[in-house]
C-alpha cells in the first residue's frame, strides 16, 4: 500500500514552532498598537499586565 500524502499545513521549523506574536488582540493597526504599548510603558508595566488590569476594571464596572 502506498503512503497517503499528508494534508494540512506543512510543519514549521523547531525555532518557529511555538512562537506567537505579542499581539493577541486580532488585527490592530500599527498606530493603535503603538498607542496601547505607550500607555502600558507609561505606567511601567508590560503590555499584558497593563491590559489585564484595564480589562478587569472594565469587567467589574460592567458587572455592577
Amino acid at each position: 500500500m502506498s503512503k497517503k500524502p499528508k494534508t494540512g499545513r506543512p510543519a514549521k521549523p523547531p525555532g518557529e514552532k511555538y512562537a506567537t506574536p505579542a499581539r493577541q488582540l486580532g488585527r490592530v493597526s500599527e498606530e493603535d498598537w503603538q498607542t496601547l504599548q505607550g500607555a502600558a510603558l507609561s505606567q511601567g508595566k508590560s503590555f499584558t499586565a497593563w491590559a489585564v488590569a484595564v480589562l478587569l476594571r472594565a469587567a467589574k464596572r460592567l458587572s455592577k
